[in-house]
């Protein structure tokens, strides 16, 4: 179908897109989790080295698996495709945008105007149930306090390679596209969006200006974002968010109920959801109502850096009723993950395993106070493929993954991004523990500023068969996290840890630097601890690895299996707790021991070639495997 001049919807061949979308992605293999660990475990479930305890959990420890809480770490769920979307044939009401009728400009000018008209003109495709929006070529000036809103249903939009470019402005935020609340089976395809980063006025308005974005995916369901170029912005080639909000007064909507301290009480639910007495739980004192939670909801402290400040262990219990308050079924849940209201559900009560709640927050980025807590109903974006795109020469990240659910990020260039910090290719930031379930693959990085690849927070994340040419940062924060089948090629690689949930397998690194680090903190990491326990952490170990050139690794632990090393070179320093090597190769290869307090516990067993050891600390050595380097 297409659009008469008299604005009718007419039969008409599919429009041709430029680009056609990929086959479908191969089906994932299987994960191999470092550790996974169920309320049913017991302590056979795990490799008899995982008991392994790194510094700051020395002296009275006790194996993660034998917990009161276990710590979880679900299979990474990667969004379906291909997309419904991808398959222009189907998509046969198209509606061409008219130019003249909505007052838009399309070479280059009156950028107030065009933004309006280019708004009214998609919801006037929606009201003749149009499936298919295809711009007219040319350029279309977006002006800086009206960006272009997308929340189609069903839709292909095609921007046809048409370029959007922002109004040179003096703003410290804007956006050229935002893809908001509603948009759900929506791709967006086949066009620029340029920015004003070199004309940018920035002096005129105080701020770091980082906040200019060409697309801020703000929420939506079921969305494809594929074969766009965007360029030149002030801040974020692309920007997502983890509430779905817009608005405050649309925040506040999504906040079902607040916990405070006043809202718990000691206790916990029997099996038939009454209550009973315990010293070791606090419970919620009254049911929460939850019929204007949408079918779901996520618990968690969703202010500040988030994290878990005040309920420690990342995971609650959760005790259904219905209208009549009559018990349901109770489920064991994990902080910021989604839960799916059971049917005829109207009430929860929560259990949360910790006898009280602390006065002061236990890590930073949470306030002084009562506050714990809430029940939320966040529409993060969610199952969205982003693919075939270039996200090049933005001033402070090629994409700013800030929040989602669900996202496959594959076959992009991050090209030449930064200016100001981070100045990455991609960072998970700002969205903390709601960056759930990310994959991504595929993907080449060149000439970014700072690095590639920033993950300062997260959990189920898959980094697979991309090419790093730059800095690649893990913090320690990232729980459940998977480098599979990746090639270095240069930079510092630093990956590290606080629940020691993550697996290495397959990659390659040449010409680089690596750490490997257990960051001692014990903060945000999702395990409740009594009073001076302290809980084993299993180290991280490097399976069926390439070193080829990495001329200097340090950190916590040195654990690999079936490795390959040439050239490589240990630095075994102060924090290093365990040199271990089974199965490997190495050649040309050394490792320092540097003078210090720590033991280090040395395993080196069915190795073919030598580790040349040297240094002043040899004496920290306590030899476990068959020969010693």
């Amino acid at each position: 179908m297409s659009m008469s001049s008299a604005g009718q919807l007419t039969a008409s061949k599919p429009h041709s897109l430029n680009h056609q979308p990929p086959p479908s992605v191969r089906l994932m293999r299987t994960i191999g989790l470092a550790l996974l660990l169920t309320f049913s475990c017991s302590p056979a479930s795990l490799r008899a080295d995982q008991k392994w305890v790194p510094p700051g959990a020395e002296g009275n420890s006790t194996p993660a698996a034998t917990a009161r809480q276990a710590l979880t770490a679900p299979a990474v769920t990667i969004t379906s495709t291909p997309k419904p979307t991808a398959d222009v044939s189907e998509f046969t009401r198209e509606y061409i945008i008219e130019l003249e009728r909505f007052e838009i400009d399309h070479t280059g000018q009156h950028p107030v105007e065009t933004s309006r008209g280019i708004n009214r003109a998609l919801q006037h495709a929606k009201t003749i149930k149009a499936n298919r929006i295809v711009f007219p070529p040319g350029t279309y000036l977006i002006s800086e306090t009206d960006p272009i809103i997308l929340d189609h249903q069903n839709t292909i939009i095609d921007l046809n390679g048409a370029t959007l470019q922002i109004n040179t402005n003096d703003q410290p935020k804007y956006a050229i596209v935002e893809i908001v609340d509603g948009a759900e089976n929506l791709r967006l395809t086949d066009g620029f969006l340029k920015g004003d980063r070199d004309q940018h006025d920035y002096s005129s308005n105080h701020g770091a200006h980082e906040w200019g974005h060409g697309l801020i995916v703000t929420s939506g369901r079921n969305l494809e974002i594929d074969h766009l170029t965007v360029t030149n912005v002030t801040g974020d080639g692309a920007n997502s968010r983890m509430t779905g909000a817009r608005t405050r007064p649309e925040l506040l909507a999504r906040i079902n109920h607040s916990l405070y301290r006043k809202h718990l009480e000691p206790g916990r639910f029997s099996a038939e959801g009454t209550k009973i007495d315990s010293a070791e739980n606090i419970r919620t004192i009254e049911p929460l109502d939850i019929t204007r939670c949408g079918g779901e909801f996520e618990f968690g402290y969703s202010t500040g850096y988030l994290g878990y400040p005040f309920i420690r262990s990342r995971v609650y219990r959760a005790c259904f009723y219905d209208a009549d308050r009559t018990f349901l079924e109770d489920r064991q849940c994990l902080q910021f993950r989604k839960v799916q209201v059971p049917a005829n559900a109207a009430f929860v009560h929560l259990e949360f395993e910790q006898p009280s709640v602390p006065e002061e927050p236990v890590h930073a980025g949470a306030g002084r106070g009562s506050f714990v807590g809430r029940i939320s109903s966040f529409t993060p974006p969610t199952d969205v493929h982003f693919h075939h795109n270039t996200l090049q020469g933005n001033r402070r990240l090629g994409l700013g993954y800030c929040g989602g659910r669900r996202w496959l990020i594959e076959e992009n260039l991050f090209a030449g991004n930064g200016g100001t910090a981070p100045a990455y290719g991609i960072d998970l930031e700002d969205g903390w523990e709601f960056m759930q379930d990310v994959v991504i693959r595929n993907n080449r990085f060149r000439d970014n500023v700072a690095g590639d690849l920033v993950i300062c927070a997260g959990s189920e994340l898959l980094i697979e068969d991309n090419v790093f040419e730059k800095n690649v940062a893990v913090h320690a924060r990232p729980h459940n996290y998977t480098f599979r089948n990746n090639r270095f090629t240069g930079g510092n690689i630093t990956f590290k840890t606080r629940t020691g949930v993550a697996t290495f397998e397959g990659n390659t690194y040449e010409n680089c630097t690596l750490s490997i680090m257990y960051d001692t903190s014990a903060v945000a990491d999702g395990l409740y601890r009594r009073p001076e326990e302290q809980l084993a952490t299993p180290p991280l170990r490097l399976s069926n690895e390439t070193l080829l050139n990495v001329t200097r690794i340090t950190g916590t632990y040195f654990d690999f299996d079936n490795a390959t090393l040439k050239q490589t070179h240990f630095i075994a320093g102060d924090e290093t707790s365990l040199v271990r090597f089974h199965k490997c190769r190495l050649s040309d290869s050394s490792i320092i021991y540097e003078a210090a307090d720590t033991p280090v516990r040395v395993d080196f067993a069915s190795c073919s070639g030598e580790l040349n050891a040297t240094g002043p600390g040899q004496e920290r050595r306590q030899f476990v495997g068959q020969s010693a380097p």
